[in-house]
């Protein structure tokens, strides 16, 4: 019997693991404080940073998503106007619906604009307008200047000439009800292709300025400046301080204005002009002379002058919008400038921001200090934060290691020591043999406890021992059985598989044998004629051996070997003259090329049987249709063949299937012109921006409308039994639709039949696809 066993306080696993989380946590807090203090202080103040960069693509975001909802109304309105009869009534009702009231806040005046005597001889030219007032829009339907008809005013002239389709903003400027800034979004309106007059509808900036406010004051310090394409601020998140309305006129001021011609910013002043002179060059390399003029005369009558080119940015906003008409979430950031000793904060950062559907410039100021104390506030909550963390993860660690550890180990020891009984009271059985090392913590009392137990059934171990190995060797002998069992299922799928495969391939090769045949015949007849070719070869053969025969005979006379070999040069001249060595080798290379078509018709029956992938190329089609040319050429020989290949690109597609579906057309044309002795068979190429087109045109006796309809079914065959399966056009057509392409046909009984193969020239094309 075993003495009772008991291990120290500082020899227990717990107090030592605990001890080692101490230390852990000790070191690790002290490498954050090191590394925070050190070296996180500035990553954390770039952090900040991007959080402001965040808070301006916020904000351009929430400005773009207005703009997109005025343009929404606008194009609403100006499909109303396009669409509907030219009735006043349904004009008005048109003119209703767009002006929704849910967007009250940003939707402002607008209307329908007929050209001159767009309404009828009979109808006096007149808008159909929609004003905001009182919170609810009301219609007018008069000129707002009947001394000057809007058909005559300069914005309804550009409109007229250069026809948008969707919004072209003009300036910012004072609406004409109620004096808030708005800025109007001008739509083309046609009908059968005319020019019938032109959409407005005012975005008003009331809300957008609003919202600045609200987000400045989120943000804390700082300031927010919009500026449009003329450089004049529209919109202000501290009108206080920084007035931005010309109180005599209402109208917008000059960013130079507004900040006092602080010198601070005279590099973001550069960076506009810059920008601006960048969009005006572009946007004038891709217009005509008379819209740039039209533009010109936009800024010159709203007293702007024609040398910035203001309006020609506003022309460019609109390309952009018409060029990416998804909505987009990305990257507004276009540059961001360090104002060291600006007057309202004596240093702070300044980001500019682009709005893509109007250009417009997002100015975000925030002072350092602002910044400075983000990254202050984020160090000391991130050290709190990591302390707090590690507080309860080396609690969380220690109850773990409790319950996951000490006490399944304390457990274990009380096992093993409730075994040393069974030990003593020969109970064998219930124990097993395992050998560990000493020590004098927990798991060195089970070691020392085991090992105990290990002397005690050594006289037990040889018996243990046989049993083990008679169990091993029953396993062996299950694992075997299994195996085979496993070998035969496998076996039994496999012929399953290849069952199936065999009986879809048989299906096929009847459809596609008269294609093999051909090349076949090719190539036994070149055979033949290379039979007959070396017979020469044996005679000239036959000769030298003679010559051997001769010179090893001692009696043979000189005048008999002289013969020899004149005969054998008369026969190599022969062979020489008649070129048989380069006759041989292009027979044997046109009965390779047979061969590889051969093989290459057999992959395409496995490619159609999903057997095998096909082969993918990029080639030019005509080296398609010479090698068909080749293969056909026993069935078309007694035709007339007729090419003309226009100039087409390489396209992406199986040489091979192409050829089958090739030489399938110019089989079935030889047939179809039997013994004409004028037929002819023509094969054209040509391309336009997307296709490369193949046709095959013959002069035969043409097809039926009932013949046609059923032209591309499979086993449908106008031929006698036993000359075709009728699944060559229905091969040809899955070939062509494989290749995202097309098979069509064009026949006129008595005439002749053209079928027409389309090919995409960018073709995302691979095997895979050709193989499903």
């Amino acid at each position: 019997m075993s003495t009772s066993k008991k291990v120290g306080f500082f020899n227990q696993v717990s107090t030592q693991i605990t001890f080692v989380l101490f230390l852990a946590f000790t070191v690790v807090l002290a490498v954050v404080f090191y590394i925070v203090d050190q070296q996180g202080y500035e990553k954390i103040r770039v952090e900040s940073e991007k959080l402001i960069i965040q808070t301006g693509n916020t904000t351009v975001n929430s400005i773009s998503s207005d703009i997109r909802r005025v343009m929404r109304s606008a194009l609403e309105l100006q499909q109303s106007a396009q669409t509907l009869p030219v009735q006043e009534n349904l004009l008005q009702i048109g003119l209703t619906n767009a002006f929704d009231q849910s967007d009250y806040g940003i939707l402002g005046s607008g209307g329908i604009w007929p050209d001159q005597n767009a309404l009828g001889d009979e109808v006096a030219t007149h808008p159909f307008l929609m004003v905001r007032q009182n919170g609810a829009y009301q219609p007018i339907f008069t000129d707002p200047n009947p001394a000057n008809p809007y058909y005559q005013e300069d914005w309804f002239q550009v409109v007229k000439a250069i026809k948008p389709e969707g919004c072209l903003w003009q300036h910012v400027r004072p609406s004409r009800a109620g004096g808030e800034l708005a800025m109007s979004c001008g739509l083309a309106i046609e009908r059968n292709a005319t020019f019938w007059g032109a959409s407005t509808v005012n975005f008003t900036l009331n809300q957008i300025q609003d919202n600045i406010v609200k987000l400045s004051e989120r943000t804390g310090s700082g300031y927010i400046l919009l500026v449009d394409n003329s450089d004049k601020v529209i919109a202000s998140s501290n009108p206080e301080r920084l007035n931005y309305i010309d109180e005599e006129t209402g109208t917008p001021l000059d960013v130079q204005q507004v900040i006092n011609s602080d010198p601070a910013w005279q590099p973001i002043l550069d960076f506009l002009t810059t920008r601006r002179a960048r969009t005006v060059e572009e946007v004038a390399g891709r217009i005509s002379p008379q819209v740039q003029q039209a533009l010109y005369g936009i800024d010159q009558s709203q007293g702007n002058g024609t040398t910035e080119g203001y309006a020609l940015v506003n022309y460019g906003a609109y390309l952009n919008v018409s060029e990416n008409n998804q909505d987009t979430l990305d990257e507004h950031l276009l540059q961001s400038f360090d104002l060291a000793k600006d007057e309202y904060y004596r240093g702070s950062q300044a980001y500019i921001f682009e709005i893509p559907e109007t250009y417009w410039k997002l100015i975000l100021v925030q002072p350092d200090f602002e910044i400075n104390a983000i990254a202050d506030n984020l160090s000391k909550d991130l050290i709190n934060s990591v302390m707090f963390t590690l507080f309860i993860t080396v609690g969380l660690i220690y109850f773990m290691l409790t319950f996951l550890a000490f006490n399944p180990l304390q457990r274990t020891t009380d096992k093993i020591l409730e075994a040393e009984k069974l030990i003593d009271d020969k109970q064998y059985n219930k124990l097993s043999a395992v050998k560990f090392s000493k020590g004098r913590n927990e798991i060195g009392l089970v070691n020392s406890s085991i090992s105990d137990l290990l002397d005690r059934i050594q006289s037990n171990e040889g018996k243990l021992a046989n049993i083990n190995q008679q169990l091993e060797v029953k396993v062996e002998e299950r694992t075997a059985e299994l195996q085979e069992t496993l070998k035969e299922l496998k076996n039994s799928q496999l012929q399953l598989i290849r069952s199936e495969k065999m009986a879809t391939l048989g299906q096929m090769v009847a459809g596609v044998a008269h294609e093999v045949n051909t090349p076949l015949s090719y190539v036994q007849n070149n055979l033949e004629i290379i039979g007959q070719l070396t017979e020469q070869y044996e005679d000239l053969i036959e000769l030298v051996q003679g010559l051997k025969n001769i010179q090893n005979d001692k009696a043979a006379s000189t005048a008999e070997i002289e013969q020899l070999l004149t005969e054998i040069v008369s026969a190599s001249n022969e062979i020489e003259e008649d070129e048989l060595s380069n006759e041989l080798k292009e027979l044997i290379k046109d009965s390779l090329f047979g061969v590889e078509q051969i093989t290459e018709m057999v992959l395409n029956l496995r490619n159609f049987a999903r057997l095998d992938e096909s082969k993918v190329k990029t080639i030019d089609v005509r080296e398609c249709i010479e090698s068909s040319l080749k293969i056909a050429g026993n069935s078309i020989k007694h035709q007339e063949i007729v090419t003309d290949f226009a100039p087409t690109p390489e396209i992406k597609c199986s040489p091979s299937q192409i050829n089958q579906v090739l030489v399938n057309l110019l089989n079935n044309a030889s047939q179809a012109l039997g013994d004409n002795l004028n037929g002819k068979i023509e094969l054209r190429t040509h391309a336009d921006d997307t296709n490369v087109y193949i046709e095959v045109a013959d002069n035969g006796k043409g097809m039926s409308e009932a013949v046609l309809k059923q032209i591309f079914e499979p086993f449908f065959t106008t031929k006698g039994a036993g000359e075709g399966t009728g699944l060559g056009m229905a091969i040809s057509q899955q070939i062509m639709e494989q290749h995202n392409g097309d098979i069509s046909v064009v026949s006129t009984e008595g005439v002749g039949t053209t079928f027409t193969l389309t090919l995409p020239i960018d073709n995302n094309l691979d095997e895979q696809r050709l193989a499903a």
